[in-house]
């Protein structure tokens, strides 16, 4: 169990000035980064590695020297082609105006990158405070990992904060998955949209696709006749017929191809974990659609390679 100022993907946000030793601090300047208040364990609880120095650990106290932990995006940004293990970075105290008041922090070690606020944003330059060295925290919330099953361990939970403040509720409890699930659900909700209208629009390729194979088919019966007729094959009647679907079916999946690309644009925004042109989700798209419209074609060619040639020009 770890206390954390900031719950992760929760699309809550804490800015504090950081200052490099050394930077000139204009007024007009945004020093800004976002940041974390959290405990000791922190990083092994959230499993976020730490790729140099240190983490936070007991020789961290109220008293000691006051310390820090940043992010990879922040060492690149703030000490480019440096290594900033050792340096310091001043910060604003809780009472000053921002500008004046400052407390200086040296960074211990350097942590991967995390999201912050949303999965939809990038993993953003941020830096890291340990808990008991500050002397203003407001309200701070609690990251527990358990082998076991969540509704397992809340009495445990409620027992121990009872035991410590009667008066005290456990407030606003969830997993770390239940967490991004809140956080998604505008997407699921888009996704289960555009899922249905997509099946929707499949459908009807589909049927229009065999309509319009099944009237070319019943219109060429003669023709049809006349090829078997000549020595023509079934497999050769059948082939035709699935060729010239083919063709139509990769004529409309050019002209989607090149609306989706342009469209894309407008719902780039609800759009996670793939690119607005991600080429194996097109591919992927446009084999599907191929694969439809041959299978809606396979009745029509199957019909057409069974035309007995006399009934097809007696018919004539």
């Amino acid at each position: 169990m770890t206390p954390t100022q900031v719950v992760y993907i929760a699309d809550d946000r804490m800015r504090r000035d950081f200052v490099t030793e050394g930077q000139q601090d204009k007024p007009s300047q945004n020093t800004a980064e976002y940041y974390n208040v959290v405990g000791n364990n922190f990083f092994e609880t959230l499993g976020i590695p730490i790729v140099a120095g240190r983490g936070f650990g007991l020789q961290d106290t109220a008293t000691s020297s006051k310390v820090g932990i940043i992010n990879q995006s922040l060492a690149r940004e703030r000490f480019p082609n440096q290594n900033p293990i050792g340096k310091r970075f001043a910060i604003s105290t809780p009472e000053s105006d921002g500008h004046s008041d400052r407390e200086w922090v040296q960074i211990l070690g350097i942590c991967a990158d995390t999201r912050y606020a949303s999965l939809r944003a990038e993993q953003p330059p941020q830096f890291f405070l340990p808990f008991v060295q500050q002397s203003e925290v407001g309200a701070m919330n609690y990251a527990v990992r358990t082998a076991m099953k969540p509704d397992s361990i809340l009495p445990t939970l409620r027992r121990a904060v009872q035991q410590i403040d009667p008066d005290l509720p456990l407030a606003n409890i969830r997993t770390q998955d239940q967490q991004i699930d809140a956080a998604m659900q505008q997407e699921r909700v888009f996704v289960a949209m555009t899922s249905g209208f997509g099946l929707l629009a499949l459908a009807l390729a589909a049927v229009g696709i065999y309509g319009i194979m099944a009237y070319s088919v019943a219109r060429r019966t003669n023709e049809i006749g006349i090829r078997l007729a000549l020595g023509a094959q079934q497999r050769q009647v059948s082939g035709m017929i699935l060729r010239e679907s083919t063709l139509i079916a990769l004529t409309g999946i050019a002209a989607g191809l090149a609306a989706a690309l342009v469209l894309t644009r407008a719902v780039k925004s609800m759009l996670y974990g793939i690119a607005p042109y991600d080429p194996l989700t097109l591919c992927g798209g446009a084999t599907i659609l191929l694969a439809v419209a041959l299978a809606a074609t396979w009745i029509p060619a199957r019909r057409a390679a069974s035309v007995n040639p006399i009934d097809a020009l007696r018919n004539e």
